[in-house]
């Protein structure tokens, strides 16, 4: 919570509090007869305690965690988008999210092997009609361990679309990815994808 936002908060208090101390003493009630303000009791003191109120934070609203997600957005985007008439195949997508890779995962996946998960006999179509993949990445964190101040895991959703001059098509299937960022020093970087 803001200095600011406490100080109104206080500024509230307070005015509530003292609205309340006079109403309690009857100097706001004019009804009341002087005999009943001399034998009424006077009231007691009001002792206020002002303490910040507790916090929470929330993950999601955590600098550090946005910086982390937005990075992972933005590596999955660039590793996802394709341009099958210049690229060999989709490795050369993780070739150019290179930077937002560990060492390890680098290694890992700029192996150019053919696997069944790429798009097969699609990515010859693709790159006959010359077509670009576009990727759109969504990241989730249903049943992801806690954050920690140095591993993320989160579930990316990543939507293709192919589009050519003369159409703009969905890919048929959208690829679920789970991923694990690591901080080294200040920056976040892919450790991990699992399809």
């Amino acid at each position: 919570m803001s200095n600011a936002r406490r100080l109104v908060l206080l500024a509230v208090a307070v005015l509530l509090v003292g609205g309340l101390v006079y109403f309690l003493s009857g100097r706001g009630n004019e009804t009341e007869t002087e005999t009943a303000e001399q034998t009424a009791p006077s009231p007691a003191p009001l002792t206020i305690s002002i303490s910040p109120a507790p916090t929470t934070i929330d993950v999601t609203e955590d600098p550090d965690t946005e910086r982390a997600e937005n990075i992972a957005r933005q590596a999955l985007s660039v590793a996802f988008t394709w341009y099958p008439a210049t690229d060999r195949s989709p490795t050369d997508g993780y070739a150019r999210a290179r930077e937002w890779f560990t060492d390890t995962l680098a290694q890992t996946l700029l192996v150019d092997t053919h696997t069944e998960r790429g798009p097969g006999a699609q990515w010859n179509q693709w790159a006959s009609d010359n077509a670009k993949v576009a990727a759109n990445v969504t990241l989730g964190c249903s049943g992801c361990p806690p954050d920690t101040d140095a591993l993320i895991h989160r579930v990316a959703s990543i939507h293709q679309t192919a589009i050519n001059e003369n159409e703009t098509r969905a890919v048929a299937t959208d690829t679920t990815v789970w991923v694990t960022l690591t901080k080294g020093g200040d920056q976040w970087l892919l450790d991990t994808i699992r399809y």
